[in-house]
């Protein structure tokens, strides 16, 4: 796929990654006190600043960029964390790609959006599964991956709908497509 991503829309990559691993280490203190909801929690920050990213860069490719920036950044702390957000990214580009092939829609990426999120789910599904391959880690309950995935993706509507909402009307009809 040939990129023509320019200097102002890796800039807004940058700075979009910026955010969210200082939202990561803001959230963390509120998975630390509210348990066992850490993807319910995420996806509508995680989806706000996707969207808001897609509105403004419109291109496809932008969610895969930011998911190895973020990817990358937060190996520091896990190499399989990153490999779940770099497969998150790539999910939710396809999914993106596959609904539509042009980012010209508000709504189409209000709904694409979340995707990510889910995508951030099922990869570290994949990750902990296939990757890892520990008796500690054995994970049978499919149904509750199910139920995660909706409600992450439901939780993360909230996000990219309250970012097209909150987006100025400019920014939301630029299309630099």
């Amino acid at each position: 796929m040939k990129s023509n991503m320019t200097t102002k829309d890796l800039t807004t990559i940058g700075v979009c990654i910026a955010i969210a691993v200082v939202l990561g280490k803001v959230l963390g203190i509120l998975h630390s006190v509210i348990p066992f909801t850490r993807g319910i929690i995420n996806a509508p920050f995680y989806s706000f600043l996707i969207a808001v990213m897609l509105y403004r860069i419109r291109k496809p490719g932008t969610m895969i960029m930011f998911a190895l920036g973020y990817g990358l950044t937060m190996s520091y702390i896990s190499i399989f964390m990153s490999m779940a957000v770099i497969i998150g990214g790539i999910i939710g580009e396809l999914i993106m790609l596959v609904v539509t092939r042009k980012y010209h829609s508000n709504f189409i990426i209000a709904l694409c959006a979340p995707i990510y999120s889910v995508g951030g789910i099922i990869g570290t599904f994949f990750v902990v599964t296939f990757v890892v391959n520990s008796p500690r880690y054995i994970f049978e309950g499919y149904f509750a991956l199910l139920i995660s995935v909706i409600s992450v993706y439901i939780a993360g509507l909230f996000g990219s709908f309250t970012a097209m909402k909150i987006m100025p009307i400019k920014l939301r009809n630029i299309s630099n497509a």
